[in-house]
């Protein structure tokens, strides 16, 4: 198997064969990881060119490709978890009818008209494929928790082996099912920690407003002062909405609406779907069967578990955009508490005080706008996740990803050899891996999360070469150099 990594001060074999693994396993790590990092050695060769930095030039190869490898690794869990979220979908759906309007705009230009229309027939593709995707997803984490939590057996005849079978099932339940909520409430936890942190946030940035404000209010006369303080009290009873209670009675209303959720999933998915599917023994031929399935299929790329909840989450969105448009108004026709202070206050204060009472502003509806975008969407399509059971199997497939690197520690030749790869690969594999989960728990996109999560693998490479120069001060290079252009296989 190969990594390919040129781990500072030493470079490893291309190649090393382990004999556990099936003989096409090596390819499926080591020929993405091998591409990304011969792209990064002959960037970095021809950036730094002085031979008297030829050890900076190792200690950045290592990292890049510490890097490069659990961005390869972080990538084949997004694969194995394909779960697009309602944002990434949405700016689809927002390209998908921003073209269709450009088909209507350039209806008189043949080749422009043309070209829009293949555009949101694409697009329209795309979303639905990923939509399909997610209900696939679904199925495959509703599985696995029915798998870890679920009773079975109960229709087996024979009342023996149905005892055997219920028995070992009981005792796989007693330990896979606290395991599994236990994952579930945690990257729960997270979730809700990260939207209060944003309210947080927000609330910091609303009292600097607050504070702003007051500190104009000696230049106003006695009665708009009144006028001011009357205003501010409106304020600060908006602003409980998005107090922590508050928002922790909406996150429970939240999970209330998914209540159902597991149950109508699985009603629509072996009742409402599996069900129109032809089998072997249905009738008509082979062809006809496959085109029926294949309908069947198109005709249901939505994503149900989105579908079901669709009508909670859109009450949620308007309801949290109603109490920041309350506060901050919408730019438009709606105008909130601070644009009515601010109209108030203007007349009576400097240019250069306005765009500081503007900006204040700016920053603190921004903050809001993001903290409720959280809640409402970001928390919810995360929730509805959870409760299907995404967190536990999107764990399985981590560890799954750090076992591999685990098998590149492994079949080094040496102890020194497996030392410097933990230091340089395996640790910052293992936690880059940790920190895109985590992110992803934070409600960060999945792309977001795999680049952070490569970045923290890069960093923690540099300081893994660091300890492995003081561990290993005196091994010979030229050992390595002459083992790496050994042939695979070779003592």
């Amino acid at each position: 198997m190969s990594l390919g990594l040129y781990n500072n001060p030493y470079q490893y074999r291309s190649y090393v064969n382990f004999s556990a693994a099936s003989p096409n396993a090596p390819e499926v790590i080591a020929k993405p990881i091998e591409k990304v990092e011969n792209v990064i050695n002959n960037t970095v060769d021809t950036f730094v060119k002085d031979q008297q930095d030829e050890e900076k030039k190792k200690s950045h190869k290592t990292a890049i490709a510490a890097g490069s490898s659990v961005l390869v690794l972080s990538t084949l869990i997004a694969l194995l978890n394909p779960r697009f979220s309602g944002k990434f979908l949405g700016k689809l759906k927002n390209l998908s009818h921003k073209a269709s309007i450009n088909v209507q705009k350039n209806k008189d230009d043949i080749f422009k008209s043309k070209f829009y229309k293949a555009s949101e027939n694409f697009l329209k593709k795309v979303f639905d494929i990923f939509q399909f995707t997610n209900s696939a997803n679904a199925s495959k984490d509703l599985g696995f928790k029915w798998l870890c939590t679920a009773e079975k057996f109960n229709g087996v005849e024979n009342e023996t082996a149905r005892k055997i079978l219920k028995t070992c099932d009981s005792g796989f339940r007693k330990i896979m099912t606290p395991v599994h909520d236990g994952i579930t409430k945690w990257f729960d936890g997270i979730s809700k920690s990260t939207v209060f942190h944003k309210y947080k946030s927000a609330k910091t940035k609303m009292k600097e407003l607050d504070d702003l404000i007051y500190s104009y209010k000696g230049k106003l006369s006695p009665s708009e002062q009144k006028q001011l303080e009357q205003k501010l009290s409106e304020l600060k009873a908006s602003q409980q909405y998005f107090s922590h209670n508050n928002t922790l009675e909406r996150l429970a209303l939240q999970e209330k609406a998914m209540s159902n959720l597991e149950k109508d999933f699985k009603n629509k998915l072996f009742n409402g779907y599996l069900k129109q599917f032809k089998g072997i023994k249905s009738e008509g031929t082979f062809a006809q069967k496959m085109q029926h399935n294949k309908q069947i299929i198109k005709d249901n790329m939505s994503f149900w578990a989105e579908d079901m909840l669709m009508p909670s989450r859109n009450t949620f969105e308007q309801n949290g955009k109603k109490a920041v448009d309350e506060l901050m108004g919408n730019g438009k026709d709606i105008r909130g508490k601070y644009n009515e202070i601010i109209d108030l206050i203007s007349p009576y204060i400097s240019k250069e005080e306005k765009n500081l009472l503007d900006e204040s502003f700016k920053t603190a509806k921004k903050k809001l706008t993001k903290a409720n975008h959280s809640e409402c969407i970001d928390y919810f399509d995360k929730k509805r996740d959870l409760v299907l059971g995404g967190a536990p199997s999107d764990i399985i497939s981590g560890i799954g990803m750090i076992g591999l690197s685990g098998i590149a520690v492994g079949t080094a030749d040496t102890k020194e050899d497996r030392v410097s790869r933990a230091l340089t690969l395996g640790f910052p594999a293992v936690a880059g891996i940790g920190a895109s989960m985590a992110l992803t728990a934070m409600l960060f996109s999945g792309v977001q999360s795999i680049i952070y999560g490569s970045l923290a693998s890069a960093g923690l490479s540099q300081l893994g070469s660091i300890a492995d120069r003081t561990l290993n001060p005196k091994k010979p290079v030229d050992t390595l150099a002459q083992a790496a252009t050994k042939p695979a296989g070779t003592a």
